[in-house]
């Protein structure tokens, strides 16, 4: 009965992952079979953490949400986990690779963040952010694989900071603009502006900045030799992706505003599929 119940979590972790993460998802399905839930689940996890600013009314209840996390981990930890469709799959993870944790309790702090509203100071703040949601998320993601965790960190920032250019137009039409402080003050654009008239907004001069700070993340990880051991194909792919989205948002002059930005093509999984059998071969 416990097996049959795990099951019908970690199934429920996979499909979380499918509608709410589908970019990852597709990457997670070419692990081994007997990696996939580990990474279905720290990706579910992940999203569950993610959401909280946008399910919330107010910051204390947010700030309530993500303490819920942390005295979940610490169940898990002591051996009494959750009854909880995440929490059960990651304690079964946790069981191997204990370290998860921890990098998921960096992505709770970090998140914190998202109840305040107020912006990033900074370019280095944004990455730091960055690195703390993105980079810690793909790190856990290193550990289920048995890949380099360093390079994971450089690649999951580039693909946080790639991401936010990419959700812009979503997140302005939702009332949020997280850009940094300093590039509103250096481009003369407000934040009320964005809100109010986002169609009048030039987004490009705020993007493009923090395009080059994850375009640099992408390229130390893509040149890293880690990248290519084949306990890393699945981060492989992530990078052939972002890699992907950085020459469309390139070639819309880094404008996320273009539908071949947003969109995800039909024929990705078998692009992927066709890079992961290159990968074999290379």
């Amino acid at each position: 009965m416990i097996d049959e119940t795990l099951a019908v979590h970690t199934a429920a972790c996979a499909e979380i992952v499918r509608r709410h993460d589908r970019e990852r998802y597709l990457v997670s399905i070419f692990a081994a079979p007997d990696l996939r839930d580990g990474l279905f689940a720290v990706l579910a996890a992940n999203h569950e953490i993610a959401k909280t600013a946008e399910v919330v009314s107010e910051p204390t209840i947010g700030m309530i949400r993500l303490q819920w996390w942390r005295e979940a981990f610490e169940g898990i930890e002591a051996g009494t986990p959750r009854a909880h469709e995440v929490v059960l799959p990651l304690a079964r993870l946790a069981d191997r690779h204990p370290d998860v944790l921890d990098d998921l309790r960096r992505v709770v702090d970090a998140r914190e963040a998202d109840l305040s509203g107020d912006p990033a100071a900074d370019l280095d703040a944004l990455e730091r952010y960055a690195g703390a949601t993105g980079g810690d998320v793909t790190v856990a993601m290193a550990r289920v694989l048995g890949a380099d965790t360093a390079m994971a960190r450089e690649l999951g920032t580039a693909w946080a900071m790639i991401g936010l250019v990419r959700a812009l137009p979503t997140l302005m039409s939702g009332g949020r603009a997280p850009l940094p402080a300093s590039l509103l003050e250096e481009t003369g654009i407000t934040l009320s502006r964005i809100k109010d008239m986002p169609a009048s907004v030039d987004l490009a001069p705020l993007c493009r900045p923090i395009l080059e700070r994850g375009r640099a993340k992408l390229q130390a990880a893509r040149s890293d030799p880690a990248l290519r051991h084949r306990s890393a194909r699945v981060l492989r792919l992530l990078a052939a992706r972002a890699q992907d989205l950085s020459a469309t948002l390139a070639r819309a002059g880094d404008d996320p505003r273009s539908p071949a930005v947003t969109d995800i093509p039909a024929s990705l999984a078998w692009r992927h599929a066709v890079r992961s059998a290159w990968f074999r071969l290379g």
